[in-house]
This record gives C-alpha cells, sequence and structure tokens, in this order.
C-alpha cells in the first residue's frame, strides 16, 4: 500500500457559504486538568453559553430512530472523506456490511473554521449533524460553547486504540470529547540530493540548521534552507513550546499570557537572525512562485510534520525520490520532545438525534484497528494505534520512494511528542496580530521581539475586554 500523510487542513471544499460565527481555539494541555475544569465553567459563564443535552427533534428528517433500535441514518461532515473519493466509500460501504441497520452519509464541508462556524449555526438551529470532523485546536471552544458530547462512557472501550498522548488532543480535564482520526507528527523534511552536493549535513539541532542556511546560500546564494512564512503562527507557537515556552496558561478563573519569556524571545532572535542575512526567503507557502521554487531546488526543505511530504509531492512531483525526512532539529543536542502539528478528531455534537451510534461509528473508523487502517487509504496520518501501526509495513510516501525506514523514523517521532500546547480562549485574535506584524517585521527589517510582545498586549487587551481576568 502506497499513502502518504496530509495535513488535515489540505483539503477544504465547501459545500455551503460559511456564516460569520468563528469560535476560538485553543487544545489541549495534560498538565493542567485542575484549572482547565475552572476556565470551562468560566468561559461558559462569560460567553454566556451552557452545554446542550441531546434534542428531540424531527427523527424523520435525520432518516430514522435509535430509540427503538431501528435503522438510523448518521450525517457525518467531513473534509477527509469525499463522497466522490473511492477510498472514502469503501470505508462507508464496509461499515454499512457491519452495521445494516446504520447508513453514513458524507457531507463535504471546508476546513475547521468554515465547520466550526457551521456548527455553531447548525447547533442554534437545531439542525446538528451526528458526526463533526475538526481540527484539535479548535476542539475546546466548542466545548466551552457547549456544542460537543462528552464521549467518556461510549468510547471507553475503544481507549486501547490509541496511545495517551494521542487521545489527549481530544481530551480536557480527563472527558473525552473527540475520537482521534489523524495526527502530525513534526518531522524535516529536505531535498537530501542539494544537502549532498553541498556538503551539508541533516541538522539535529537549530544551531545547525543555522549553519546549514549559511553554508547552503553561500555555495549558491539563489539557493535557500526554506522560507520564511510568517503566517505559520502554529509552527511558531509549536517552535517555542519546543524550547520550553507556554503562551496561554491558567489557574482557575485567571489567565496568564506569556509570549515574552527568554524561551519564546529566543526563538524569535534566532528567526530574525536568520532573516537578517538572507538565509531565508521571506514568502508564504504554497504560492505559484513557492512552488516554483521548490520544483527548481531553491528551497530545500520545509520544518513541519509527516504530512510534509504528500503536500510537496502534490506541488513538485518531478523531484520525488529526491526528498528525505528526519526528525526535527531540538534546541538542546539529544533531546527528542516535540509537539504535534495539526490533525483532527471526531466529534459528535450535543444535539445530535443519534448520539450512541454516532460515537459507535466515530470510535470505529478513528480508534478501531480496522477503521485506522483504511484511514491509510485517505493519504492521512492515522491516530489510532491498527492504522499506525500498519504503516511501518507501507510503502514510502511517493515523495521519498527510496526512504524506506520513513515511517519508523515517524513512529519514533509519535513516541517522542511529549510536549502538551495549550491554546487560549482567543487565538484568533494572536494568530491575525502575529501573522500581519511578523511579516511587516521580516519585509521591513523591524524588531521580532517586538512582534511577540505586540502580539501578547493584544492577545491580553482582548481577554480583558471579553471578561477574562489576566494576570
Amino acid at each position: 500500500m502506497t499513502h502518504q500523510p496530509h495535513p488535515s487542513t489540505s483539503r477544504t471544499t465547501s459545500s455551503s457559504t460559511p456564516n460569520s460565527l468563528t469560535p476560538n481555539s485553543l487544545t489541549t494541555d495534560r498538565r493542567s486538568a485542575t484549572s482547565r475544569r475552572t476556565f470551562l465553567a468560566g468561559a461558559a459563564a462569560t460567553a454566556g453559553l451552557t452545554a446542550t443535552a441531546c434534542s428531540s427533534g424531527d427523527d424523520s428528517a435525520a432518516g430514522g430512530s435509535d430509540a427503538d433500535g431501528g435503522p438510523v441514518t448518521l450525517q457525518f461532515w467531513t473534509y477527509s472523506l469525499k463522497g466522490g473519493d473511492p477510498s472514502a466509500q469503501a470505508i462507508v460501504e464496509r461499515y454499512h456490511e457491519l452495521n445494516p441497520d446504520v447508513t453514513v452519509k458524507l457531507s463535504e464541508v471546508g476546513g475547521t473554521p468554515e465547520t466550526a462556524s457551521k456548527l455553531l449555526a447548525a447547533d442554534r438551529a437545531d439542525t446538528a449533524p451526528d458526526v463533526v470532523q475538526i481540527e484539535y485546536r479548535a476542539l475546546p471552544a466548542l466545548v466551552v460553547a457547549g456544542v460537543v458530547s462528552d464521549l467518556t462512557e461510549q468510547v471507553s472501550s475503544a481507549k486501547a486504540g490509541a496511545e495517551d498522548n494521542i487521545w489527549s488532543l481530544c481530551t480536557l480535564d480527563d472527558t473525552v470529547y473527540g475520537v482521534p482520526q489523524d495526527i502530525g507528527p513534526m518531522m524535516f523534511t529536505y531535498r537530501k540530493d542539494l544537502f549532498d552536493q553541498y556538503g551539508v549535513a541533516v541538522p539535529t539541532t537549530w544551531a545547525e540548521y543555522a549553519a546549514a542556511a549559511e553554508a547552503i546560500h553561500t555555495a549558491d546564494p539563489s539557493v535557500y534552507i526554506a522560507s520564511f512564512a510568517a503566517t505559520q503562527f502554529e509552527f511558531f507557537a509549536a517552535h517555542a513550546a519546543q524550547a520550553g515556552a507556554k503562551w496561554w496558561s491558567n489557574d482557575g478563573e485567571t489567565w496568564t499570557v506569556n509570549l515574552t519569556d527568554e524561551a519564546s524571545l529566543a526563538t524569535a532572535d534566532f528567526w530574525q537572525d536568520l532573516v537578517r542575512r538572507d538565509l531565508v526567503t521571506v514568502q508564504p507557502l504554497l504560492t505559484p512562485e513557492w512552488n516554483a521554487q521548490v520544483n527548481a531546488g531553491k528551497i530545500l526543505s520545509w520544518a513541519a510534520a509527516a504530512w510534509a511530504p504528500s503536500v510537496l509531492y502534490s506541488v513538485a512531483p518531478d523531484t520525488a525520490g529526491k526528498w528525505e525526512s528526519a526528525p526535527l532539529p531540538q534546541w538542546t543536542p539529544g533531546e527528542s520532545a516535540v509537539p504535534f502539528l495539526g490533525g483532527s478528531t471526531y466529534l459528535v455534537p450535543a444535539k445530535s438525534q443519534h448520539a450512541e451510534a454516532a460515537a459507535k461509528f466515530a470510535a470505529w473508523l478513528g480508534a478501531s484497528e480496522e477503521g485506522s487502517k483504511l484511514l491509510l487509504t485517505l493519504d492521512i496520518y492515522p491516530g489510532g494505534n491498527g492504522g499506525r501501526e500498519a504503516t511501518l509495513q507501507s510503502d514510502p510516501p511517493r515523495l521519498m520512494p527510496q526512504q524506506t525506514n520513513f515511517y519508523e523514523i515517524a513512529d519514533q517521532v509519535i513516541d517522542d511528542t511529549t510536549i502538551a500546547q495549550t491554546w487560549g480562549p482567543n487565538v484568533n485574535v494572536a494568530t491575525s496580530t502575529f501573522g500581519d506584524a511578523l511579516n511587516e517585521a521580516a519585509l521591513g527589517g523591524g524588531s521580532f521581539r517586538d512582534v511577540y510582545a505586540r502580539t501578547q498586549e493584544a492577545i491580553i487587551a482582548d481577554l480583558k475586554k471579553s471578561g477574562f481576568t489576566v494576570a
């Protein structure tokens, strides 16, 4: 079997126009369970939102009722399982074989912002679907909004189907609100042929990365180790977390925001130095210009996750066989801990009319051995153990057919993914402020440290405006 992992945001076709509702996004920090409980209660009260139990609605509109054991139609909002994809249809048909009284109807929606907006609107209109795919970082905000079911009991028998660090992505305060679909183990994907040509070793630390950037650009001033994409907020947050930063944290009802600690500013200084010395090219990812430079061997690497080879192959298929992937560089030699980058979960809306059947389907697809193996056919990196173990017998990604140990490396990275990140309730404000300011600083020679400070100020001001207590 050949497959390539995908970022959850790379498959984003929308069947309708999203409304203006956009929830804030945050992810789980397993180390602050007690304070999260208080935050969820406080944030829900502050926002004037309360959790809503499953409502009784019109069963005929939903396609049947599972209350009396009758046939059920599950409405599944997803951007990974596409109705026109034979692999997706095969997955649905297999579930129908196993559960003849259940019909799964696929609805292709947009990425996380569009899906979250539509879900909030559907909850208010009492027209919620039964299963929804959403990125991990958006789940807690939807929990606060009261539109997500507690699945702890329904999926308890499936917990052995994925590792704890993966379940933690959809767990808040020991309450499970989703089933993992795919994950993003962070990796460094690079043009091995050109690294070899320039005599540059694969960097294992960020200091080595900077040295490699200098060596490559010195050898050929038209070539860069990578592009500096200022709008990649999640990457910069993960990079800072890898250095020991914690941008959001909460104690009871009080939030602490810290983008100006020593660890964060070290990452700001690191990237400013590379930009100032013209050792990375300042431009966004996946534009026609970026794609052309990747094809021409002018941009030689991408520090992202195990889904990067799939994206690179989609824009530069003729370079297949010239790339390899390695673990992400570290700040401290010998360390291996990283956070996840990207990935998505299956949640059951609070107003699903068939919550029990929906939870059963979600658990089968994401955490059963058979279901998670079938997810491999969708070119994503499954979070379930069955699919993850199956990768070890899979062919490498098409971008690097010669790297037969790709999935062995990725599997070890997953074991090393022990850094938990917390996203604040206004991550959308942080993302826009940070991206705009960092792009301006990178192009205009401004201070990256000031960007981090300005973003911190904007986050704090917005939290206070929204009624949160800030330390």
